[in-house]
């Protein structure tokens, strides 16, 4: 299996920061439209959808660059730093506002991102995600999206990576499915 080292500005079309705190208040919350994101929602590999806090649709487009869509992957850069998913293909909605401690990216043709979400939640991608982490006041990544651009990485190929992906997936489906399971038995 031959591995390719890249820079992670290598391997993604678009970048952008969370909005910025002061664009984004309780009172801009509504009971349905565009899903606003916290750290409750990067949990696990993929976005958890149990909970959302919902901005109008118009609030959701004056933050035009913070919006995610089906297939991004969403980083925190502060607080509980490190978190990161990627949203499922079939998620309950289109589009998403990235929380104002996270920035979300798109990756490109060379890598999936289930398997750089997969990567990251591993003891050598965490740690790579954590190297430039300021412990002054607050948690966070120095310079999120630069820093994180500048991490340099080995990956497989494209066949590769779905190979691993798919195993990896068919063992996460299994353990989210026990979960709903024990859940249900939980209410019972």
């Amino acid at each position: 299996m031959a591995f390719k080292q890249y820079k992670i500005s290598e391997l993604i079309k678009d970048i952008s920061m969370g909005p910025f705190g002061s664009k984004v208040h309780k009172n801009n919350y509504v009971k349905t439209g565009v899903p606003y994101l916290n750290g409750s929602n990067l949990t696990g590999f993929k976005l958890n959808e149990e909970k959302f806090n919902f901005l109008t649709e118009e609030k959701a487009s004056e933050l035009g660059r913070a919006i995610a869509h089906r297939g991004d992957i969403i980083v925190t850069h502060r607080g509980t730093i490190g978190q990161i998913c990627y949203i499922p293909r079939d998620s309950r909605y289109e589009r998403y506002v990235t929380g104002n401690s996270q920035f979300r990216f798109t990756c490109n043709e060379k890598v999936m991102p289930e398997f750089l979400v997969y990567y990251f939640h591993s003891p050598v991608g965490k740690n790579k995600l954590l190297s430039n982490t300021s412990q002054v006041g607050v948690p966070a990544l120095a310079q999120p999206t630069t820093t994180f651009q500048s991490l340099e990485i080995a990956i497989p190929g494209i066949e590769t990576q779905r190979k691993i992906c798919s195993v990896i997936g068919a063992v996460q489906s299994k353990i989210e499915n026990n979960q709903r399971i024990n859940k249900n038995l939980f209410a019972a």
